[in-house]
């Protein structure tokens, strides 16, 4: 259907030159060439202070790790036992870290019955690579993948880490083991 205009012309030619779609969205701020990092007063605001603690606690909120704010504990944690719970598995993480080979085998096998979620320390992940029972190398390679993939492996890694990974991929018997260190491994060099 043709656009009509108001004056007399039949033809609906008015001389103005009719604005393409890009040219419109972009009007509407809706442009796909235009991105939120593109706008200067977003990344001050997230380069701030305030949204860095903001940031920090909601990420201790939902993932566990770290301090609640006073106002949230007292709201989501008013009897403190989610505090001592992460204050044991800290407990636990470095009493593994003191422990010889053989005790340390059968203390990963007990810290992951009574912790089941792996903690997002890449210094800890990375031990664990190192345990002989495949599942549990393959357990802490799926939380290094998925932290990798999340961005929170760009810190400080350990330095034994891409030598665990190159390790698993000469010695592991599971072909997917070994694509999937592989993979992360080059990752990480990238």
């Amino acid at each position: 259907m043709a656009r009509r205009d108001d004056d007399d012309n039949s033809t609906g030619f008015t001389g103005k030159r009719k604005k393409t779609w890009r040219e419109l969205d972009a009007q509407r701020g809706k442009s796909k060439y235009h991105s939120r990092h593109d706008d200067r007063e977003q990344q001050r605001l997230e380069q701030s202070a305030s949204y860095q603690k903001y940031k920090a606690a909601a990420d201790a909120l939902f993932t566990g790790n770290g301090d609640l704010p006073e106002g949230i504990a007292k709201v989501f944690d008013p009897t403190g036992e989610r505090k001592q719970q992460r204050d044991a598995r800290r407990e636990a993480m470095m009493k593994l870290r003191e422990m010889d080979r053989k005790s340390w085998v059968q203390g990963v096998i007990d810290f992951l019955e009574k912790y089941p979620d792996l903690p997002e320390d890449a210094y800890f992940l990375d031990s664990l690579l190192d345990h002989p029972r495949e599942r549990i190398a393959d357990k802490a390679l799926a939380k290094l993948e998925a932290m990798e993939g999340e961005g929170k492996l760009k810190g400080k890694l350990p330095s034994s880490l891409t030598e665990r990974l190159k390790s698993i991929e000469l010695t592991s018997m599971d072909a997917d083991l070994q694509g999937r260190a592989r993979a992360l491994r080059e990752r990480l060099r990238a």
